[in-house]
């Protein structure tokens, strides 16, 4: 069927015998004045200006949104995103809205793969539908805030070369069917931090030396599949899915405004034989029309609903109608601080940006958009933004991501990569200042993020006080200064910031769960109680959430409301180790020693590196009487953390009551040698000893330990009494 339909399409001939193989490299972060074709002397892309002078170069692609997410989603769905739901890169996932291009494809019998650069679009976003392969880089730790606490959390991106060979590796399973392949590589997003030589060559401009080790590793892709013989017929398509500001309009990375130095993206496609090289279109495209364009090049029906139209007419060197109005927006700056949401329309060469204070430019005559026309033009803008409620409403009705949300290690991931997360729409505010005038502040507090992710909480604290001088209601830096300020031991004025957080965010779960961590912290348990179930009314499937509310109703003493707690953290996330190493202890507390040996069990079955699970079963086992059980959980613990000083203590004391001298004494040396000053590790050690015959060490361990300070006074007076009372 994939065959006739393409054989139709082209006319038919032996060529058009397979359907060909179909590239789309997605690039992030890439600005279209960075690359040679576009017009820029920096020498960064030769392997994309080839790809260029080959094929067709959009001269005016513009971004649906300034994220990597949104945007991609859009570009793989031909869908705007009010309408595929998907409007920020945190608490959104692609839901059942509309047909991806993969499931197009694998529908006509390609192979389709991904190798993705960022876990931004990892699998568990909704981007891996349709896709036999999705390769996504693993997890790395790094210092992150998290709550009132900091610790290290997960990052989640890897080089180019490494997409490269994940690439590679995909088209090598794809046997003789033909491939749809996505690439997406993510290196130009900051921290600007190329690897040699391109850190060397460009060490001036690291953005420009993250492009060219791009560009590079294009090449190599690009070469790599000649030599396979996969390039002969292979329709390639690359794209940006935002720009990056560099300080332009204040905006040094991108996320919040809509200029065109975030908006305005390279747009390539090559085809040889299919499109003449060196084609130029100058009307203005949207990323919703590649989906439907790549479509139509190959002679595919179009996708149900797509909203993007398709170029390919002047793909082909034919004529091309105008296009219709286009629509961009923001609402990074609301979700995360609760400022007002940014809307664009571009209509040919004049775009409106519609805030709180609109603007007007005519892009033909300022590229650059430095002369606001909207003070002197009143009527249009009022024209303009009735022309952009009517294409809002031709869009469809407004949706949402999914209403679960994210988990915290995404939060913690994206917050690593410089994306604040507050999780919603700032409900609290009533100003909603317009982000125009506020990229200075959101720029002091992203480095109050990067100065925390240092430890340098002083700094980090002096920065926010910029943020909050320029914008008091902002609720992400409220809470994010009770933070520093109760971990500096500033506890009440800690929680006083971030019940002002809530105050002007209710509806932000993040904020609600770190009034709830601080509470249950400060020891305020039926506060910590009340909050975390105000953070359950807004992700009510949230297994952190739930099993939060667990560990502060145990603190409560309520072991029926936390066993329940834990059980259904357990339902919204099976095998979680942590949730049933603590469902075990409360059951424990409360009276059911099998159910809680059978639930710390599955703890250390689900996570053999939680050694503190292995510890507790061993103490349970122990006081159940099942002493060889015991030490072998002991040593399960060992093996994972092989200096741990309850670990060894304890397994020291079930060997000397199993009989077992040698491996007791070799434990209880090893605790000695880590632990000089453990209150009860001599007194241990001589009761092995003195087992083993060694009474003289045992002697002058037990004057060692009752000459210790802080040793165990329960046990200072047997060991006088041994000493015979000679002790001093």
């Amino acid at each position: 069927m994939a065959c006739a339909a393409f054989l139709a399409a082209c006319g038919g001939g032996e060529r058009a015998a397979r359907p060909p193989d179909v590239l789309l490299v997605t690039l992030d972060t890439v600005r279209a004045d960075r690359l040679g074709c576009y017009g820029y002397t920096g020498g960064t892309t030769p392997f994309l200006d080839r790809i260029a002078a080959e094929g067709l170069r959009m001269d005016q692609a513009i971004a649906v949104a300034p994220l990597t997410l949104p945007s991609h989603t859009s570009i793989l769905t031909g869908l705007y995103p009010p309408r595929h739901g998907v409007r920020d890169n945190a608490d959104f996932r692609l839901g059942a809205s509309g047909v991806t291009l993969a499931e197009r494809f694998r529908e006509r019998g390609y192979f389709t793969a991904a190798a993705v650069g960022s876990l931004v679009l990892a699998s568990s976003q909704g981007l891996d539908r349709g896709f036999d392969v999705y390769d996504e880089p693993s997890a790395r730790p790094m210092p992150v805030p998290r709550g009132v606490k900091f610790a290290f959390r997960r990052i989640g991106e890897r080089r180019a070369a490494e997409v490269t060979d994940a690439a590679l590796r995909a088209v090598e399973r794809s046997g003789d069917r033909p491939f749809f392949l996505w690439v997406h590589y993510f290196d130009p997003h900051s921290d600007y931090d190329p690897p040699q030589p391109w850190s060397e060559r460009f060490a001036s401009r690291p953005y420009d030396g993250e492009i060219a080790y791009t560009d590079a590793e294009i090449g190599r892709l690009l070469d790599r599949l000649e030599a396979r013989g996969r390039s002969s017929d292979m329709l390639v398509a690359v794209v940006a899915d935002h720009g990056e500001g560099l300080g332009e309009h204040g905006e040094t990375t991108h996320g919040v405004l809509l200029y065109d130095a975030t908006l305005r993206v390279p747009l390539l496609l090559r085809w040889p034989g299919r499109i003449p090289p060196g084609t130029r279109v100058r009307e203005p495209a949207s990323g919703v029309d590649l989906a439907p364009t790549i479509l139509d090049l190959l002679g595919f029906p179009p996708m149900d609903g797509a909203q993007g139209r398709s170029f390919a007419a002047g793909a082909r060197g034919g004529e091309l109608r105008p296009r219709g109005p286009l629509y961009s927006e923001s609402l990074y700056g609301e979700h995360a601080f609760g400022w007002a949401r940014l809307l664009a329309l571009r209509e040919g060469t004049v775009k409106l940006l519609d805030a709180p204070e609109p603007e007007l430019y005519d892009l033909a005559e300022d590229p650059a958009e430095k002369h606001d026309l909207a003070p002197a033009s009143a009527g249009e803008v009022r024209e303009r933004r009735e022309r952009l409620r009517d294409l809002i409403a031709e869009i469809g009705p407004e949706t949402y991501g999914s209403p679960a949300g994210m988990d915290a290690d995404r939060r913690a991931l994206l917050e690593s990569l410089g994306y604040v997360s507050a999780g919603g729409p700032a409900a609290g505010r009533r100003d909603r200042p317009n982000p125009n005038r506020l990229m200075a502040a959101a720029d002091a507090y992203l480095d109050a993020r990067r100065l925390l992710s240092l430890g340098r909480l002083e700094e980090a604290e002096k920065m926010l006080r910029r943020v909050l001088a320029a914008d008091p209601g902002n609720p992400a830096a409220l809470a994010l200064d009770g933070a520093i300020r109760f971990s500096l031991g500033r506890r009440e004025e800690g929680i006083a910031r971030l019940e002002r957080a809530v105050r002007a965010a209710p509806g932000v779960y993040e904020n609600v769960r770190n009034l709830a961590d601080a509470y249950h912290t400060a020891g305020r348990l039926d506060e910590a109680a009340e909050a975390w179930r105000a953070a359950l009314g807004i992700q009510p499937e949230s297994a952190e959430a739930r099993f939060a509310l667990g560990n502060v109703l145990f603190a409560k003493r309520d072991d029926p409301g936390a066993i329940a707690s834990y059980r259904e953290a357990l339902r919204l996330d099976p095998g979680w180790a942590p949730a049933l190493a603590a469902l075990g202890v409360a059951y424990e507390r409360g009276g059911d020693a099998e159910a809680a040996l059978a639930s710390l069990r599955e703890a250390v079955a689900a996570d053999p590196g939680f050694f503190e699970a292995w510890n507790r079963l061993g103490v349970l086992e122990e006081k159940r009487g099942r002493l060889a059980e015991a030490r072998a959980a002991y040593e399960g613990g060992l093996e994972a953390r092989p200096g741990d000083a309850g670990l060894l203590f304890n397994h020291a004391k079930a060997c000397l009551r199993l009989g077992d001298l040698a491996a007791a004494r070799a434990s209880g040396e090893r605790l000695l040698a880590g632990e000089a000053s453990h209150p009860a590790a001599r007194f241990l050690l001589a009761s092995i000893l003195e087992s083993s015959g060694d009474a003289e060490r045992a002697r002058a361990l037990l004057r060692e330990f009752v000459a210790q300070p802080g040793a165990d006074p329960r046990l200072v007076a047997e060991a006088r009494e041994k000493l015979g009372g000679t002790a001093p």
